[in-house]
C-alpha cells in the first residue's frame, strides 16, 4: 500500500472541494492509500484588502507545511498530490514543493483552473512565481488541451505536463431520445460573466417559442437584475429557480433539451454540468473557454455539442434556431455526446489514468 498524501481543500462549496469529497468517497484504496490534509483552513474573504489576504494566507500555509511534516515522517508518504486554483495560492504551492523535495516526496501540481494560457502570455510576476513553483513538481497536470499545449512548450516542464481530465459516474443509456430543442436550462453560478444576460437577450431575440430554466445561486441583486432584464418573459419564457440540491438538480436536467453556458468567467475550467449534461444525452451550447471545447470534440473529431462566440448575443440566437430547425443533427450530436463522456470521462477510466500517473512516480 503506498500512502499518498491529499492537499486539497476538504470544505466548503466550491468546484474544488467538490471535486475532493468525491475523490476522498470514490477513489479505490486497494494499491493507494489517501491521507487527507486540507488546504484551506477558513473561509476566504475575497473582498478583503490584498495585505490581508497574504497575511492569513501566510499563516494558513506555516500550519500546513507544520502537518505535512508530521504526515510525511509518521506515515512514510511517497507522493504528495496537492490541488490548486493558482492565484496567491501559487505561494503555498512553492512552499509545499519545496519541502517535499527536501524530504524525497515525490509530488503531482494538480492544476483546477483553466487560465493558465493567459497567465503565460504576460511576462510578469504571476507567470515567473508560477513557472518557479512549477519546477519543484514532479508532475503537473491540468484539465485542457489549451494548457497542456502552452506549457509543453516549456523546456524545464515540458516533461512534467499531464492531460487528466474530470471524471463522472455514467450509466448505460439503451436508446437518447430524439427531442424537441425547446426546453433550454442554464445551470450555472448566476454571474454576468457566466454569459447570463446575453443568454436572456437572446432568448427575446429566437423566434420560436422556447422557454429558458435557470439553475444556480444568485445575490439579491443578480435576482433583481434578472427580473428587470427578462421583463414580461419573466415566469412566462424565463424562471429562475435558485440553488437546488445535486440529485434534484439532476433530476430537473433531465426533463430538459438542452444546457447552454455561454461563459467567459476567467476562472472557467471543467464545468461538471457540461458532463452531467452529456451524460444523460442532451445537446450543450457554450463558449470554447478552458477545457470545454475539448469535452465538445467528438471521438471522430467532429463536434458533439455548438461551440459559440463570447459575449454573442446573435451566436447564440443562431444555435438555438439551428437545433429547432435541424433536429435530426442535433440528435447525432447528443448521440456522441454520450459516446464521448462514456470512453472518456467515465469514473473508473479517469481514476485508473490517475493510477498510471501515481505508479510511474514509484
Amino acid at each position: 500500500m503506498v500512502n499518498v498524501i491529499l492537499l486539497a481543500p476538504l470544505y466548503g462549496n466550491g468546484g474544488i472541494a467538490s471535486w475532493t469529497k468525491k475523490y476522498i468517497d470514490t477513489f479505490p484504496t486497494e494499491e493507494f492509500r489517501l491521507i487527507p490534509i486540507s488546504s484551506v483552513l477558513s473561509s476566504k474573504n475575497m473582498q478583503a484588502p490584498i495585505y490581508e489576504r497574504l497575511r492569513k494566507g501566510g499563516q494558513e500555509v506555516g500550519s500546513i507545511i507544520k502537518q505535512l511534516k508530521k504526515n510525511i515522517v509518521e506515515n512514510d508518504v511517497k507522493i504528495l498530490h496537492t490541488t490548486t486554483s493558482g492565484s496567491l495560492g501559487t505561494f503555498r504551492d512553492y512552499q509545499v514543493g519545496k519541502l517535499c523535495k527536501k524530504y524525497g516526496v515525490k509530488t503531482i501540481m494538480h492544476c483546477r483552473y483553466g487560465c493558465i494560457p493567459d497567465i503565460l502570455e504576460h511576462n510578469n510576476f504571476m507567470r515567473w512565481a508560477l513557472l518557479q513553483t512549477m519546477k519543484y513538481y514532479d508532475q503537473i497536470w491540468v484539465l485542457d488541451k489549451y494548457s497542456f499545449n502552452a506549457l509543453s512548450a516549456i523546456p524545464d516542464i515540458c516533461d512534467k505536463v499531464r492531460l487528466t481530465p474530470n471524471s463522472i459516474e455514467v450509466d448505460r443509456l439503451d436508446c437518447i431520445a430524439s427531442k424537441s430543442y425547446t426546453n433550454f436550462i442554464f445551470m450555472a453560478n448566476v454571474l454576468p460573466t457566466k454569459g447570463i444576460f446575453e443568454l436572456i437577450e437572446a432568448v427575446k431575440k429566437v423566434k420560436y417559442n422556447i422557454q429558458l430554466h435557470i439553475v444556480g445561486p444568485a445575490t439579491e441583486k443578480m435576482f433583481f437584475l434578472l427580473k428587470e432584464y427578462a421583463a414580461n418573459l419573466w415566469e412566462q419564457k424565463i424562471f429562475y429557480y435558485g440553488k437546488l440540491e445535486n440529485q434534484q438538480a439532476v433530476r430537473f436536467l433531465k426533463e430538459m433539451d438542452t444546457l447552454i453556458l455561454p461563459t467567459y468567467f476567467p476562472g472557467e475550467a471543467f464545468p461538471i454540468s457540461i458532463l452531467e449534461a452529456m451524460s444523460y444525452g442532451k445537446l450543450v451550447i457554450a463558449t470554447p473557454r478552458a477545457a470545454i471545447a475539448d469535452m465538445l470534440t467528438a471521438l471522430d473529431g467532429t463536434h458533439c455539442g455548438i461551440l459559440i462566440h463570447e459575449k454573442s448575443v446573435e451566436n447564440i440566437v443562431k444555435s438555438i434556431e439551428w437545433a429547432i430547425e435541424n433536429k435530426i443533427l442535433a440528435d447525432e450530436m447528443c448521440i456522441k455526446a454520450y459516446e464521448k463522456v462514456w470512453s472518456s470521462y467515465r469514473t473508473d477510466v479517469v481514476y485508473e489514468l490517475y493510477r498510471n500517473h501515481y505508479r510511474s512516480l514509484l
